[in-house]
């Protein structure tokens, strides 16, 4: 009777053993699942990064018609005004395959690119490629007629940074270029409306 009484009780800690190497068995396969996961992930964002591009867009209805907004969009003395961090455009032409030089500040940070104009459409479409040591972007602005005295301008800007590390860490700073193209329409809606005459349907 004793001795059955002993097995059970043996057999009861194997069983407790098994189940608990059962469980760290599961709980071992799971975290070796979660590394492998986040492994994978980290590899398909580096072959992403690699070549990898990312775009930002802004839209806002503005209360004047597209000739009227147009000189600002394309003027080089006029989009320092309005258009975020650039503080100087430097050219004489906008026409297609004209290049400029423009100046940008960040906080304290300056830097210099090139812009060459890539598409021009009379008072609706101005888009540009631009070039630095840090980045290259390529930006597009869209002016869509809702009416005689309203206008949707849509901005948009694929920004593909120099260095890989930049690539690959963009969305660290994604916000903040998002942010810079969103501030940007309510200054230019603002320098449109304090130099236009207003709008009579």
């Amino acid at each position: 009777m004793a001795r059955s009484s002993t097995d059970s009780k043996k057999g009861a800690q194997v069983a407790k053993v098994k189940d608990k190497f059962r469980d760290w068995n599961l709980f071992h396969k799971a975290i070796v699942t979660g590394m492998v996961a986040f492994g994978l992930s980290v590899l398909v964002k580096a072959y992403f990064a690699i070549d990898g591009a990312y775009e930002l867009k802004e839209e806002r209805i503005i209360p004047a018609s597209t000739a009227a907004i147009w000189p600002w969009v394309t003027e080089n003395l006029k989009r320092p005004n309005w258009q975020g961090e650039v503080i100087r455009v430097q050219g004489l032409s906008t026409d297609v395959g004209r290049r400029r030089l423009l100046f940008w500040q960040r906080q304290f940070e300056n830097w210099r690119s090139s812009e060459v104009t890539t598409a021009l459409v009379q008072e609706r479409l101005f888009s540009v490629e631009q070039e630095s040591d840090f980045d290259t972007r390529w930006l597009e602005v869209e002016l869509t007629p809702l009416g005689p005295c309203e206008t949707k301008v849509t901005m948009t800007e694929i920004i593909q940074p120099a260095l890989f590390s930049d690539r690959f860490f963009f969305f660290r700073v994604r916000e903040k270029r998002q942010q810079r193209l969103a501030n940007s329409l309510p200054y230019l809606e603002n320098w449109v409306l304090k130099s236009t005459p207003t709008c009579a349907p």
